[in-house]
């Protein structure tokens, strides 16, 4: 019997359910070039959570989170924009707020 078939993104989810930021970040990549697009928004998020515990680089991650947010949303509103960037300027602080950002973002 062989390998299975290769699945990033369950490879991905177990990188970030192990909290490994680095390797989450690397199969993001890989599975953005195997499926010809980004990973899903509510992934991309869980890998920014994971990135709050790097304070100097957690802006970025959070800003092109964002941004992303922005292009792909249906109708996005400025109350619903400042609410998420409130809230993930809040995350590396209350890392509770990730399932309220997942909540928001699936409304």
């Amino acid at each position: 019997m062989g390998l299975g078939p290769w699945r990033p993104i369950r490879d991905l989810e177990n990188a970030i359910a192990r909290g490994d930021l680095k390797m989450s970040a690397a199969l993001a990549k890989d599975a953005e070039r195997e499926y010809g697009r980004p990973i899903q928004l509510d992934l991309a998020l869980r890998l920014v959570s994971l990135a709050a515990a790097e304070r100097r680089t957690y802006d970025a991650w959070a800003c092109r989170w964002l941004a992303r947010w922005l292009s792909e949303s249906r109708a996005p509103t400025i109350d619903a924009t400042a609410e998420l960037a409130g809230c993930l300027a809040e995350l590396p602080a209350e890392p509770q707020l990730l399932e309220a950002i997942l909540a928001m973002i699936s409304r």
